[in-house]
């Protein structure tokens, strides 16, 4: 059995190699795809928003709107 401290880190591990992956994918696309790809994630995150109605919701949602935003290279 994993640690705490050896799960958070696989953890950590997968989300740094998914925001690669992503990233990779995100930026070989066209340029119209690139745009309705951001509208998609826009449109999204707001419907999260609309549902976030704890503190802790809200700092996560900003927080994951962070990483999108970094991963697509936009602001959403």
């Amino acid at each position: 059995m994993k640690t705490v401290e050896e799960a958070i880190d696989d953890l950590q591990c997968r989300a740094l190699a998914y925001e690669i992956i992503f990233q990779s994918i995100f930026s070989e696309l066209p340029e119209f795809f690139k745009e309705k790809t951001i509208e998609n994630i826009q449109l999204n995150f707001k419907a999260f928003e609309s549902g976030a109605h704890t503190d802790a919701g809200k700092v996560k949602l900003q927080a994951a709107k962070d990483v999108a935003a970094r991963i697509i290279r936009a602001k959403l």
